[in-house]
This record gives structure tokens, C-alpha cells and sequence, in this order.
């Protein structure tokens, strides 16, 4: 309820000026930290270059996570799959009896293969029970309660049912590089992103988070990628739609140019291509057992 609405209906006149912009700054900030806003988010998530991140990142990472998946998976359910690239490569490689995905933004869903749900993971359309293997991928950073989150996956999961985690930790991000800016960038935003609602360093929090949603069995991995053995121009493809689609936002959070942003994240790219220099990318493959 707006203030306006508030104080009409108590028979008050219309705030003045400086309340209704602290009105509007308590809604925004309200907005910001909601579970549909995805960590403030939703604008990024929505950009068509997460269409491109999306993209490289499987391609960059599916050859190394495959070997966590079950080969008979049942009935899964990809929570928060974006366009699809994930269910394609499960669909294709795995015996699934069913595979579903969910996802809360539609133009996501629209490159994706059905079936596929326009949903919100956090209130799911499907009776308790209704999956044996849950995945969730590249996305509790950007949750601000991901323990409700991960409760909610739990609810649809039957007992027995077992949850795959692919967390990210921005910490794990290694560039061999003499650019000072390249090298202490994600420590810079990292509390400025903590603030929205974003948690860059999710990884190292998820199997505590698995604990407290009611997970059991809970085994961590690490899923480690690079420029040596990993697919090196998909590497580079997804910090070349990294700046594309975040560059904007972290030239608001930290006060510096869009120009600046983008530059170091073009840096990482030639980091990536360069076959002199190293980079490599630290994930976590979590399990767990819906006992």
C-alpha cells in the first residue's frame, strides 16, 4: 500500500513531497531485495546478453559437469533454466523419464524447448513429490534467501530425490594479469553487490544453505575450469557478455564510467585468449538427498 493510499484512508491529506520520495525509495529498495528481483538483478537477468552468457557457459562448463549427473535421472526439473541450454544437454545425453524447466522471466523461456513453466521458484506449480532430481544452476547468488528457495526445490523433490547445485564463488575467478583493476575487481563489487541482494561468494555458503533448507548427504565438489583444457573462446565469450550486460550497473555502484567497466572485462577476455596467460574458474557441484 502506497503512503498516499495509507494516509487517504485514514483521513489524512496527501504526504508532501519529502515523504513521497521516501516512499518511493523504501519501494524501490522493497523491490530491490524481493525474491522476483533476483539480488536487484532482474534488469541483467532480462538483458539480452544473458542470452550469450547463458550459451557459453554450458558450453564452457558441460563437459566438465556431465560426470556429476546420475545416468538415469527420472524425472528432473530445471529450476531457474533460462533458455533451455542445460535441458537440451540432459535431454540429449541422459535417460530423464521427464525433463522440465522453470523459469520467472518469459523471454527467457521463449529460446527454450518445452516443456518449460513461467514460474517463480520460490512458489513452484507442483504438488509435493513431483520430481526425483532438481537442478539448480549459475543462480543462488542472485536469491536473497536462497535457504527458502532451496526449501521450496525440497518440497517438489520425492523423498529419495536428490538436488544438483552448480554454485558460483567470484573469489575463484584467477586471472593471471597485471592489471591491478582486473585483479582485485570482484573483491571491490562484491560488498557493493551484498547490498542488492547479490552474493558473490554464494559458493562457499551453499552447503550450509543445503543443511538449513532440510538437505541430507550433502557432498561438495570442485568443478574446476580453464583456458588450458576447457573451451577457450566460450571462456571468453561469457566475460564478453558479462561486460555487455553488467558493465552499467557496476559503473552505478562503484561511481566510475561505463567505459571503465567495460574495458575491464574486455582485459579479461584477452586474459583468457592469450595462450601465455592462465585464467581459470572455480565452481562448486553440490548434492543432496531429500531423506
Amino acid at each position: 500500500m502506497s503512503a498516499k493510499t495509507s494516509r487517504s484512508n485514514s483521513g489524512g491529506s496527501n504526504p508532501s513531497r519529502s515523504d513521497s520520495s521516501r516512499s518511493d525509495s523504501s519501494r524501490n529498495e522493497s523491490s530491490r531485495n524481493s525474491p522476483g528481483d533476483y539480488g536487484g538483478q532482474r534488469s541483467n537477468m532480462e538483458d539480452h546478453s544473458m542470452r550469450e552468457t547463458l550459451a557459453a557457459q554450458a558450453k564452457l562448463i558441460w563437459p566438465f559437469e556431465r560426470g556429476f549427473l546420475p545416468e538415469r535421472p527420472g524425472r528432473v526439473l530445471d529450476l531457474g533454466c533460462g533458455t533451455g541450454e542445460f535441458l537440451r544437454r540432459i535431454r540429449a545425453e541422459f535417460k530423464c523419464d521427464l525433463a522440465v524447466g522453470a523459469d520467472l522471466f518469459p523471454g527467457h523461456l521463449r529460446h527454450a524447448e518445452p516443456p518449460v513453466v513461467h514460474a517463480d521458484g520460490h512458489r513452484l506449480p507442483f504438488a509435493d513429490g513431483s520430481f526425483d532430481f532438481v537442478v539448480v544452476r549459475h543462480l543462488l547468488q542472485a536469491i536473497p534467501d536462497p535457504v527458502a528457495f532451496l526449501g521450496e526445490a525440497r518440497r517438489v523433490l520425492a523423498v529419495g530425490g536428490r538436488i544438483h547445485v552448480l554454485a558460483e564463488d567470484y573469489m575463484g575467478l584467477f586471472f593471471d594479469t597485471d592489471d591491478a583493476l582486473v585483479e582485485n575487481h570482484f573483491p571491490e563489487v562484491q560488498p557493493l553487490f551484498r547490498e542488492r541482494g547479490t552474493d558473490l561468494y554464494q559458493g562457499r555458503r551453499a552447503r550450509r544453505h543445503l543443511a538449513e533448507a532440510g538437505f541430507a548427504e550433502i557432498t561438495v565438489k570442485p568443478l574446476m575450469v580453464d583456458n588450458l583444457t576447457g573451451d577457450r573462446d566460450a571462456f571468453a565469450s561469457v566475460f564478453h557478455a558479462w561486460g555487455e550486460g553488467y558493465a552499467a550497473t557496476l559503473a552505478e555502484l562503484t561511481g566510475r564510467t561505463v567505459a571503465e567497466m567495460q574495458a575491464r572485462f574486455v582485459a579479461m577476455e584477452q586474459n583468457v585468449l592469450d595462450p601465455d596467460r592462465y585464467c581459470a574458474w572455480l565452481l562448486f557441484a553440490l548434492g543432496g538427498l531429500n531423506a
